[in-house]
């Protein structure tokens, strides 16, 4: 009888302690344990979000045009030659400009003016088909591609006095490729690859009327424009490689700020 009295004060002892399982470390006993999940790779385990929250949202990319013109000179054909290419890759592109000039290797256009220096007037057909379709695809920055015919280095021009951009591409292409330390526009003197006239200097050239298309993009547009030099002595395949290396620079270096711009950075 003692036996048994024992055995039944055991197990009525027992059923009121509960487990001897340890609750989980940073849960309370009584209290669900957290949700897991694992990486899908490792499959190590991580906290899943609290029930109702989501990840936050990637802003997404914004959309800009980035617009390349060539064939303005038809005797700076590598730019025009690259043509396709850089459509494939998403640039808006134009060109040739001068349709006549490539197929004649002429500089001028038919009637032997330089389409460059007509796009302050309005009695240049050329210039005001360009004009036309620049209206019909705004650009949010233009590079205007060219050889520099008596040039020994490449170099940019660029219209948008406010921007670092040129000197941004300038930085980023100097392990390949030895920029003018020096070049030279019209009245301006450039520095280490790149020219950037001064506001005043963009007034003056648009008060004389006499100016080409990339300046004409940043004053109607309101957008930076760049010109694109190289020298007309390389190969033409050198030619092409760096034009198309500087309209992928900057195209990187574009996405990255707009990116920034749009996350509020």
């Amino acid at each position: 009888m003692k036996i048994l009295l024992i055995v039944l004060c055991v197990s009525v002892v027992s059923a009121c302690s509960g487990s001897r399982v340890p609750a989980a470390r940073g849960a309370m006993p009584g209290e669900p344990e957290p949700a897991v999940g694992n990486d899908g790779c490792s499959g190590a385990p991580y906290a899943l979000p609290p029930k109702g929250t989501t990840e936050p949202e990637t802003v997404p990319a914004p959309k800009k045009n980035i617009v390349v013109t060539t064939g303005v000179h038809g005797n700076e054909p590598s730019g025009y030659y690259i043509k396709d290419k850089l459509t494939e890759l998403g640039f808006t592109t134009y060109g040739p400009c001068n349709p006549w000039g490539i197929e004649n290797n002429n500089r001028h256009l038919e009637d032997g003016r330089d389409l460059n220096r007509m796009f302050g007037r309005t009695d240049c057909p050329e210039a005001e088909k360009i004009k036309e379709w620049l209206g019909e695809n705004n650009p949010d920055f233009l590079l205007d591609l060219h050889e520099d015919p008596d040039g020994s280095a490449p170099y940019l021009i660029q219209n948008g006095p406010d921007d670092d951009i040129g000197r941004r591409i300038v930085d980023a292409l100097k392990d390949e490729y030895d920029f003018d330390p020096a070049p030279k526009f019209m009245m301006v003197t450039g520095e280490d690859g790149l020219l950037k006239p001064e506001l005043n200097v963009l007034r003056l050239m648009a008060l004389a009327k006499i100016y080409g298309l990339a300046y004409y993009a940043w004053a109607t547009f309101d957008c930076t424009a760049i010109v694109v030099e190289c020298p007309g002595s390389w190969d033409v395949e050198k030619r092409k490689a760096y034009h198309l290396a500087v309209c992928t620079t900057a195209h990187k270096l574009l996405m990255e700020r707009w990116q920034k711009e749009a996350e509020g950075k």
